[in-house]
């Protein structure tokens, strides 16, 4: 099986069902960032559209995404959310091991020096 999972979704809500997707949002983030392999499970709102969402979800391997996808916290957020959406989700899963961090192409941050 391949190393990490790093899954990403634009989740494209309804503005009159804002508060309920957001308070669905908030819980499943709690209850999911306690699954085994859980890595990150954050939802953010993009900074044109307060409707619009990035949902990053990372897990240390396969096996915890696919616990993942057959969880109950899954399963609940999969039902709840229908109602909540102007269109369907776009979702990209990225399997592998290798993470890069790119070197600062600029002068350090003052703030990080000793």
């Amino acid at each position: 099986m391949a190393g990490r999972v790093v899954a990403i979704t634009r989740i494209h809500g309804l503005a009159g069902r804002r508060d309920e997707l957001r308070a669905l949002m908030r819980d499943t983030e709690a209850r999911v960032s306690r699954e085994p392999g859980c890595r990150r499970y954050r939802f953010a709102t993009t900074l044109d559209d307060p409707d619009e969402y990035l949902h990053v979800q990372e897990w240390s391997d396969d096996d915890a995404f696919i616990a993942h996808q057959r969880s109950a916290a899954f399963r609940d957020y999969q039902q709840a959310l229908f109602d909540l959406l102007a269109r369907p989700s776009d979702m990209e899963v990225h399997r592998g091991r290798d993470t890069v961090r790119p070197e600062p192409s600029g002068p350090p941050d003052p703030r990080s020096a000793d």
